[in-house]
């Protein structure tokens, strides 16, 4: 992909341009201050002027914790609020209902519910897809039949390729959009200025001036400080659809900033479609190295399948959009030869409790016989997750996990870490990317089937964030993913279990009473 570099004033009128996006940011974390300093003022007031008021309400805060507790046994973020409630029981009540309990009936997610409900009809399964699934690949019926209950079908009829790399990928990446011919969809949660996105935007200014229909979702808070608060004002202009997903000063007192779009989605013309770990920045082609080396990974998905990527990026479209969009007019038109089967999903915030990212990857951990592997930036895991990984090794199952030796947030690191002990203790062997920062999303099992997308082991991926992968089946493409994780365990740190005993105290009470506070991260 030729990029130039940018030069130091291009670099400054970027910086200049993007001050605005960190004013509304810090607006936003002000505006959430004042809402705790009022909250916790009012409470004052109750319990030096309202003692029966307050009292009730210290009541009320214990029923509603016994509630958490009995409905949300198993979720980490029920454990955080009641510990909350608990220890401050009228302030961590009431900052409960403004924040903890709203979400799922604001009309946001009324709207995204009913988007999705209303697109599930073009996801019908293909009855002769799925019996010819059957008939080869018989002991994954239950991963498969799971996905296509939760309504995403089954696809045959597609290529994949893999991306050891970012770099790689963007060069196919934008070799794929300058041959596109009806329309371009992207959807990621970061979008940030640099050569990548100049080298794609100039190919979407390009594509929108001939004709073609061009459509970009990005996060705003993934993206906030990355690009200029006009861009989509700019992009319209250029005649290129651009929304904001779930802007940050929106429904501020409602917490929903903490509701993000993590999808990363590229489909073109309905044919080809992207996903993986990697976001539009220069840091995942490795232009910056602002971590070191940043390893991330993607697939390149030609055919049948691409249609499942479609629909999930009209959904979350069309939810911030308020619109209806013609599905039908970005079906694929093109049915290539493939060995594998293809099962494209999403999740998010809006269907809890159930999620489809959780529950298959606790299918793929506890059905694994002989090897399971793992990669991922950040291990934030609950104990029901860590009891299955250890059970997985304990069985005799070679169980890897890979996790960056580089961080990028500190806190989330030790929390990573805290789990280590546990996990070694049991047998899973534990490695530390020592290159730079590893962003990679897999999850790979007994060369037959895997998942790769935007997944990561942690709370927000299971429970806070919109997501998505794509569950692969005997593909060929699985021997690339296998080689290339035993060529990365070659070249990370393995972590040995009495080594890490001896850590120093203060880390060890550090990591552990972060883990408390785990579903904030």
């Amino acid at each position: 992909m030729a990029m130039g570099k940018a030069g130091p004033e291009r670099g400054e009128r970027r910086r200049r341009r993007r001050t605005p996006g960190t004013v509304r940011l810090v607006a936003v974390v002000l505006a959430l201050l004042a809402q705790l300093a009022l909250l916790a003022y009012l409470v004052s007031l109750l319990r030096q002027n309202a003692v029966y008021l307050y009292f009730s309400l210290e009541v009320a805060g214990a029923l509603a914790a016994a509630f958490i507790l009995t409905r949300n046994r198993n979720s980490p973020s029920a454990t955080l609020w009641i510990i909350v409630i608990l220890v401050l029981p009228v302030f961590g009540y009431l900052l409960y209902l403004m924040w903890g309990a709203t979400g799922m009936t604001h009309p946001r997610s009324r709207r995204i519910r009913a988007t999705i409900a209303a697109s599930q009809a073009f996801l019908e399964q293909d009855p002769q897809v799925f019996s010819a699934f059957l008939a080869r690949h018989p002991r994954r019926r239950r991963v498969a039949t799971y996905l296509r209950n939760a309504g995403f079908p089954l696809f045959a009829g597609t290529r994949c390729r893999y991306y050891p790399l970012g770099d790689v990928q963007f060069q196919d990446l934008v070799a794929d959009l300058e041959r596109a011919e009806r329309f371009i969809f992207l959807e990621y949660f970061i979008v940030a200025e640099g050569q990548v996105w100049d080298r794609i935007h100039q190919v979407l200014v390009d594509k929108a001036r001939q004709g073609v229909e061009v459509r970009i979702l990005l996060d705003d808070f993934g993206s906030i400080t990355k690009l200029s608060d006009s861009l989509v004002r700019e992009l319209c202009a250029e005649g290129i659809q651009a929304l904001r997903f779930n802007p940050v000063h929106v429904n501020v007192f409602r917490f929903l900033i903490n509701y993000r779009n993590h999808q990363k989605i590229t489909v073109i013309d309905g044919n080809v479609g992207y996903t993986g770990g990697t976001n539009i920045a220069d840091e995942y082609a490795n232009l910056t190295r602002r971590l070191g080396h940043w390893k991330d990974t993607a697939i390149r998905l030609e055919g049948q399948a691409v249609w499942g990527l479609t629909v999930t990026f009209l959904q979350m479209w069309d939810a911030e959009a308020g619109q209806r969009s013609d599905y039908a007019r970005y079906a694929p038109t093109l049915r290539v030869e493939g060995g594998g089967f293809f099962q494209p999903f999403a999740d998010g915030p809006v269907n809890n409790p159930d999620n489809p990212a959780l529950d298959t990857y606790v299918q793929i951990i506890s059905g694994a016989e002989r090897y399971l592997y793992l990669t991922t930036p950040y291990l934030v895991i609950d104990d029901s997750m860590k009891d299955l990984l250890c059970a997985a090794a304990r069985s005799g199952v070679d169980v890897r996990i890979v996790t960056p030796r580089q961080w990028d947030h500190w806190y989330v690191h030790m929390v990573t870490q805290s789990n280590y002990e546990d996990l070694l203790a049991a047998g899973v062997r534990v490695y530390e990317y020592t290159p730079g920062f590893l962003h990679s999303k897999i999850i790979l099992s007994d060369d037959e089937h895997g998942v790769i997308g935007s997944i990561n082991m942690d709370y927000r991926s299971f429970y806070l964030h919109f997501e998505n992968g794509v569950w692969i089946c005997g593909d060929e493409v699985l021997r690339e993913v296998k080689r290339d994780l035993r060529e990365l365990f070659a070249i990370s740190r393995e972590i040995e279990l009495e080594e890490w005993r001896r850590r120093p105290a203060a880390r060890r009470v550090l990591q552990e009473a972060l883990r408390v506070f785990a579903p904030l991260f």
